[in-house]
């Protein structure tokens, strides 16, 4: 049953039972069997493409509210060297279950250049990104990584045979 006003997917009533009987297991599953979906309404106009806004993902995930579901995302840093003290900067997003100390998380390291980590506009983006497809993992929402698919083709050079006879200049 969809709400028309809110465009939120509900669990028929005749189907939803005291949240004391879900663990996270269960009540992730009821929430997958919703089918929903983040609504794509982010466009790139680096790559012509669409794809979910993080506010989006989290109105999507929140639908999982319904069944006790909900979930946290916090930055932290992974120590990865000694004598240089040097840490990668990661996003985890945790999913919980109101009843059930069981968790599920997701953890995305944040990949930039050391001349882009110094810039706070490049490091926020790379944050929601990382928010954005960590939350969408967790929970298991289906997407269509448009910006990156785009983003990772490969270069592929086609050049056109030399016909017969004519000098390679070597």
């Amino acid at each position: 049953m969809t709400d028309t006003k809110s465009n939120t997917k509900k669990a028929e009533p005749s189907k939803v039972w005291s949240a004391k009987k879900y663990t996270l297991k269960t009540a992730l599953l009821e929430f997958q069997k919703l089918a929903v979906s983040a609504k794509k309404d982010g466009k790139n106009p680096h790559f012509s493409s669409n794809y979910s806004k993080l506010e989006s993902v989290i109105e999507a995930v929140n639908q999982g509210n319904q069944f006790g579901l909900f979930f946290t995302q916090e930055i932290d840093y992974i120590y990865t060297g000694h004598v240089s003290t040097k840490s990668d900067v990661i996003v985890v997003t945790t999913v919980r279950h109101e009843h059930d100390e069981e968790t599920f998380v997701s953890k995305l390291p944040i990949i930039l250049s050391s001349a882009n980590m110094e810039n706070p506009q490049k490091v926020g983006s790379a944050i929601t990104y990382a928010k954005r497809y960590t939350l969408q993992s967790v929970y298991g929402l289906p997407s269509e990584d448009d910006d990156g698919n785009e983003a990772s083709k490969p270069n592929i050079n086609i050049t056109k045979p030399k016909p017969k006879g004519e000098d390679d200049g070597l």
